[in-house]
């Protein structure tokens, strides 16, 4: 009997200890869903900084989300244009002292045509597109007018006289991709490096910007420490005159340069 009694108590204890093992496992399961539950429930919104920018303009324009938001044009902009001044070897003979409408010209198509710019080249090219100005009519100093003619019919370049000189303006022409050929009163530039007084007139390329420090970034040709040449926004802008014929006439003056219209020369491929 006791035996017995014995045996039953065994018994019950392995079933009783079985049932809660069971028990625990299923109450571990129903735990582990629900921790699974609430980490679903807690894991945060993700929106990509596409998304964002789209609500915010969205929001701060007033336009539809699908529409494209206009970009801000870029702080500083600056096209690697190769330099080589117009007096390549620094003989300044009469030919190399006028020869800065050419030599800016030059330079532009060269960066367009992607072709090498040395010392040699820019002299060759001088040279040669001097004696074709001469064959065709063309005085020693050019006009804005007759520069673009020039890259159009010699170099096969597109190239367009704006009247409209503002900052802005430039800055747009240079974001669209052009290089930009400016005609000035060269005394006004205040260059330092020029030979004193400075030239009566001049052409140098502007192939850049920089808004945080109020610079058009240019190459001018007329000195060989005039690649990417800074000059502030308003000086450039104050000092573009082009050349004109009839007032040249008898020789230019100070006063009859600055009487030149204001007009740059815009250049693309």
């Amino acid at each position: 009997m006791t035996n017995k009694i014995l045996i039953l108590i065994i018994l019950t204890a392995i079933f009783t200890v079985g049932c809660q093992t069971k028990s625990v496992s299923d109450d571990f399961n129903t735990l582990s869903a629900k921790q699974t539950e609430i980490k679903e429930e807690i894991q945060p919104e993700v929106t990509t900084t596409a998304e964002i920018q789209e609500e915010q303009f969205g929001e701060v324009l007033g336009v539809e989300t699908e529409q494209p938001v206009e970009l801000e044009s870029p702080v500083k902009l600056d096209y690697p244009v190769s330099f080589v001044p117009q007096a390549p070897y620094a003989v300044w003979d009469e030919l190399h002292e006028e020869a800065c409408e050419e030599a800016a010209i030059i330079m532009v198509v060269k960066y367009f045509k992607n072709e090498n710019l040395t010392a040699h080249t820019m002299e060759q090219g001088i040279i040669s597109l001097a004696k074709w100005e001469e064959e065709n009519g063309y005085e020693i100093d050019l006009t804005a007018k007759e520069a673009v003619d020039i890259i159009k019919d010699y170099f096969n370049l597109s190239a367009e006289l704006i009247s409209e000189v503002t900052v802005e303006t430039i800055k747009q022409e240079l974001q669209s991709g052009s290089l930009i050929i400016v005609p000035a009163a060269g005394r006004q530039l205040g260059n330092p490096y020029f030979q004193t007084p400075g030239p009566i007139y001049h052409m140098l390329v502007i192939r850049g910007y920089d808004d945080s420090a109020g610079e058009f970034i240019t190459n001018d040709i007329g000195t060989k420490r005039g690649e990417a040449f800074r000059y502030k926004y308003k000086k450039l802008l104050d000092a573009i005159h082009d050349w004109n014929h009839e007032l040249a006439k008898d020789g230019m003056t100070d006063e009859e340069i600055e009487q030149g219209g204001k007009v740059i020369i815009s250049v693309w491929q």
